[in-house]
């Protein structure tokens, strides 16, 4: 056998080797389930990118594209930290309903959590949902989203997970799937 196939056949055989032992080392986690639940206020706004357009009809749309940076606190220390939103919204200002929709980064001492959120508008109310990953005891996060939210101003009074606006978890370790169900 010559160099080349030698080298190449070892090169499949150390890359199946760290292959199994990594999904090894994933069923080994034991899984488990967590209530989630933090409150957050991102009311500080920067790189802020803004149009307004009127279209037949009458009705005005403001899009914006912007950071906001605020603080989340939980008593999950991988919920709580200093939090930025990167965030795109568009408002019918004309009656208040509308869409926002982003990524969120939440850094702690010694962990991280960061995701994307979806949320419908109505009247200054944001409704919707976050998803991510949390590192330190890692886990996939998917809670509920509340919050008031102005583009100009921010997130204020916000939730994820609370009582009021429905409900989160974390999950963790490796889980089995029922058939024709997605891996996510």
């Amino acid at each position: 056998m010559s160099r080349k196939r030698l080298a190449l056949l070892a090169l499949t055989v150390l890359t199946a080797a760290l292959m199994a032992a990594g999904v090894a080392a994933a069923r080994g986690r034991a899984p488990s389930v967590q209530g989630a639940s933090a409150s957050f206020s991102a009311p500080t706004l920067t790189k802020k990118y803004q149009v307004t357009c009127t279209v037949t009809g009458g009705d005005t749309f403001q899009a914006t594209r912007a950071v906001y940076r605020g603080q989340a606190a939980s008593t999950d220390p991988r919920l709580a930290g200093a939090l930025t939103i990167r965030a795109w919204s568009l408002v019918d200002t004309t009656n208040g309903v509308g869409h926002v929709y982003g990524v969120f980064h939440i850094r702690g001492a010694g962990t991280r959590a960061h995701g994307t959120l979806n949320a419908a508008l109505a009247n200054g109310k944001a409704s919707g949902i976050a998803r991510g990953f949390v590192r330190h005891n890692w886990g996939r996060i998917v809670v509920s989203l509340g919050s008031d939210f102005d583009p100009n101003a921010g997130f204020s009074t916000g939730s994820l997970g609370g009582s009021t606006t429905g409900a989160g978890f974390i999950r963790s370790g490796r889980w089995c799937h029922p058939p024709h169900w997605p891996q996510s």
